[in-house]
């Protein structure tokens, strides 16, 4: 290759189509050999990366590949104390494409819709607004996943989501906990901080315009993470197809529980957790926009009415 060749060389790889193909060999390669997924999550993690690195570039990829590496990690996390308790996921930890998508595939269709307002308006609310339903999905996915994989470490009984007063085993659908709320919180300021350091040291990269933008991403983000992943909990107990251990008394989804048949107890059969956090990410993403377009006290007044009405059952 001569000096003449090396400009044409450095375009052509930086071309997101390029680019964006050799982030995601490098890091399925590698999310693969480290087992975070089976051969179905890596093919669909693929398309759901490589859209978002298309539509949504390098910030908005950096936000879900930090939501699928903490996961990954989390799930790992003391795998085989959680596999002896029955509270560990599925597949000795590795996520299919029915996790990845959907966990990922709201967030992709925001990532596509951030792309499309950027180059068909100049008003640069609906591409924040956008990038707030972005925010809001990975923020719920994120803490969803942390705050069920640490929060089954909890020292104190978790409680039922939709009866606070109620204290009910580890891994019950709809139980939440001070650990996981925690690791939830968490989640979603790492998501925000990523987000406020994108915007100071390369603002060109996402879609704030002005400084009132600027302030509202990670109380965007915290709030989104810590609303949505209730949300996930709230649609679990309601909702979620429910089984219960009568070895351990848990309420689970699984047909077997410390090695024996569950029985059915409620809830839709056919909705599963992979529904649940299909409808969580999309509330989350719901709040993003909402909280994007300024309208916090909405937001808040709903939490402070769900803590009141919850705490009252």
């Amino acid at each position: 290759m001569t000096l003449k060749d090396e400009p044409y060389m450095i375009d052509m790889l930086s071309h997101p189509v390029v680019s964006g193909l050799i982030v995601m060999a490098i890091i399925g390669a590698l999310t693969y050999k480290l087992r975070f997924v089976d051969v179905s999550g890596l093919i669909s993690a693929f398309v759901v990366g490589f859209t978002v690195w298309y539509t949504g570039g390098v910030a908005a990829f950096t936000l879900l590949l930090f939501f699928f590496v903490s996961a990954g990690i989390a799930t790992k996390y003391k795998y085989k104390t959680k596999a002896k308790k029955n509270l560990a996921q599925e597949g000795k930890g590795r996520r299919s494409w029915r996790n990845v998508f959907g966990s990922g595939i709201i967030p992709m269709f925001f990532s596509i819709g951030i792309y499309l307002t950027s180059i068909l308006t100049s008003d640069p609310f609906y591409p924040f607004a956008m990038f707030g339903g972005y925010v809001g999905a990975v923020a719920t996915t994120a803490a969803d996943t942390l705050a069920s994989e640490f929060g089954v470490f909890s020292t104190s009984k978790p409680r039922l989501i939709t009866s606070l007063r109620r204290k009910v085993p580890r891994g019950t659908i709809g139980a939440v906990s001070l650990l996981g709320e925690g690791a939830a919180l968490t989640a979603g300021f790492a998501i925000g901080m990523i987000c406020l350091l994108f915007a100071l040291v390369a603002p060109g990269w996402i879609p704030v315009y002005n400084p009132t933008q600027l302030w509202m991403i990670l109380p965007l983000a915290v709030l989104t993470a810590f609303i949505g992943c209730n949300l996930d909990s709230l649609f679990g107990a309601v909702f979620q197809n429910r089984y219960v251990c009568e070895i351990c008394g848990a309420i689970t989804d699984k047909e077997f529980h410390c090695q024996y048949e569950t029985k059915y107890i409620g809830g839709f059969k056919r909705f599963t957790n992979a529904h649940v956090n299909l409808g969580s990410s999309g509330m989350g993403a719901t709040l993003g926009v909402v909280l994007g377009a300024g309208l916090f006290v909405w937001i808040l007044g709903g939490l402070f009415f769900w803590l009141v009405v919850s705490s009252s059952n």
